[in-house]
């Protein structure tokens, strides 16, 4: 690769980017790319009219809790975790974004709806980042983000915060490989609001200021301090201070080790946090693979003069495919930012190309190479959607009839014993009058006291035998439980007790109470 030290479009006056941005989003491509993207997308995601994973009960929930109480400055559902004692909204503003969307009297269709509108947004603004940078055929590598398998396009399409963090992240990285610091200094702050991995900006800016210091012998200190200034005090200005930095260690650092067992202890966490493994990563990120492949085949082959901003995109997406190697949620950054950088590295190859004087001197191979072009699409797009839609096509959540027993019999306040950590998310959807063991992560429990956690565990899976009534009642001191059917061992005890009964039962779970 040959170096080209331009680093720094020419600034413009607040008028002229108003008017560029005007330009890009409406006039020259970006509204129909939103258009198209927002059908498919919303095809996706009403494949079935209920939520897909579990998640996006509490976050719709909660954006609808927040509407009719206000800002919660305590988490009263959940009793035996940190949040009892020390609550942090992690995602504020992407619960403030749900608020409208829980004016529809079916919550299910408003988390939907948000979801598809918010998905639909990291992809445009993946489009419109090429095009404010001026690369060539950003429709084509659009199409190849939006063809690009299952996992990446599933992150993108739950109702969950990590599809703002989606957003946050490629504007992030617009921000700094143009050293666009005044905005890279405003996201950092909004990123703070909205999401765990908030450090991300300041990452990404670390990253460039690496490279430029190793391969191009340059100290660039400016982008990453602004990145950081903005963090910390977005940090200091949080109304969950101090409890946030608790947070900061706990879900981005404790969570990653537990999630690779290095405590020792299988807590039972998502699937999100395995690794993934080469041979998924080739199988789910075909629209990737095949670019980032050709773009060393070049480099070998047609060396050309490539920009700092390039070659930054570059680390960032090598970075980030090793993150996916080892945590594969990482995926849900890693396919744009590859994708980016490919379409920065081609716009190197084709930016003095003159089509119209292409296609009169070599019309056959133009038609051979276009039509090749074609069928590839061709093929990921229906590769693309059959992966994708059936992760769509789910059921009504096994949690609904339990949820709406205990609504109707279980006193108002009632502390409902739950068997696993993703049991109170769809319960509280359906059922906030009464309060639940643990929500979301169980890291929440473990970290806040891992004896407590144990004691929990060996309860759920029944290894405490006949001794089990006894704990429940005056370790947890519950009257009600909610468990799905999988949690067989414990229900055969209930049973078989004289003083537990199952008191409701469906092909999803039951609900029993200890006398």
């Amino acid at each position: 690769m040959v170096e080209n030290n331009t680093m720094e479009p020419p600034a413009k006056d607040w008028l002229d980017k108003a008017h560029e941005f005007f330009r890009l989003s409406v006039l020259d491509g970006a509204a129909l790319v939103s258009v198209t993207t927002f059908i498919l997308f919303y095809h996706y995601q009403f494949q079935s009219a209920h939520i897909p994973g579990t998640d996006g009960f509490y976050h719709i929930k909660y954006a609808y809790m927040m509407r009719i109480e206000g800002f919660l400055s305590n988490f009263r559902w959940a009793t035996l975790s940190l949040w009892y004692e020390t609550f942090y909204d992690k995602e504020l503003l992407y619960h403030v974004y749900l608020i409208p969307f829980t004016y529809f009297k079916d919550l299910e269709y408003g988390a939907k709806l948000g979801t598809t509108v918010l998905g639909t947004f990291s992809i445009t603004s993946f489009y419109l980042i090429l095009r404010f940078n001026k690369i060539r055929f950003a429709e084509i590598w659009w199409l190849l983000l939006i063809f690009s398998g299952g996992y990446f396009l599933y992150r993108n399409n739950v109702p969950r915060p990590q599809v703002l963090s989606i957003v946050l992240a490629l504007w992030t990285i617009h921000f700094v490989i143009n050293r666009m610091r005044v905005s890279l200094f405003v996201i950092s702050v909004i990123y703070t609001f909205s999401y765990t991995a908030y450090f991300l900006p300041f990452v990404f800016a670390c990253i460039m200021a690496g490279y430029l210091l190793v391969f191009e012998r340059e100290l660039e200190w400016k982008t990453p301090l602004t990145a950081l200034v903005g963090m910390l005090v977005a940090m200091l200005c949080h109304p969950y201070f101090p409890n946030n930095i608790i947070y900061l260690y706990l879900q981005n650092f404790y969570v990653l080790w537990q999630a690779s067992q290095g405590g020792g202890i299988d807590l039972r966490m998502g699937g999100e946090f395995g690794p993934m493994t080469t041979r998924k990563l080739l199988e789910v990120n075909t629209s990737v693979i095949l670019p980032y492949a050709a773009a060393f085949f070049f480099a070998l082959l047609r060396p050309v003069r490539i920009n700092k901003q390039t070659k930054t995109l570059f680390f960032l997406s090598l970075a980030l495919i090793v993150l996916t190697l080892h945590t594969k949620r990482f995926a849900e950054y890693s396919v744009p930012v590859t994708l980016m950088f490919c379409a920065f590295y081609f716009h190197h190859h084709i930016a003095e190309l003159d089509v119209v004087t292409h296609l009169r001197e070599s019309l056959g191979r133009t038609l051979l190479v276009v039509g090749i072009g074609v069928a590839i699409l061709t093929v990921l797009g229906v590769r693309s959607y059959r992966d994708v839609a059936p992760l769509f096509r789910v059921s009504e959540t096994s949690y609904k009839g339990s949820a709406l027993y205990l609504k109707k019999y279980a006193p108002k306040g009632e502390v409902v014993f739950t068997c696993d950590w993703d049991d109170a998310p769809a319960l509280f959807f359906y059922n906030h009058k009464n309060r639940y063991i643990v929500f979301l992560d169980p890291n929440f429990m473990y970290f806040w006291k891992p004896q407590v956690w144990h004691k929990w565990n060996d309860v759920s899976f029944g290894h405490f035998g006949k001794k089990t009534y006894k704990i429940l009642k005056e370790d947890f001191k519950v009257n009600y439980g909610a468990c799905t059917s999988d949690f067989w061992k414990l229900r055969n005890l209930i049973k078989r007790h004289p003083k537990m009964k199952i008191v409701y039962s469906d092909r999803g779970g039951y609900v029993f109470k200890v006398n």
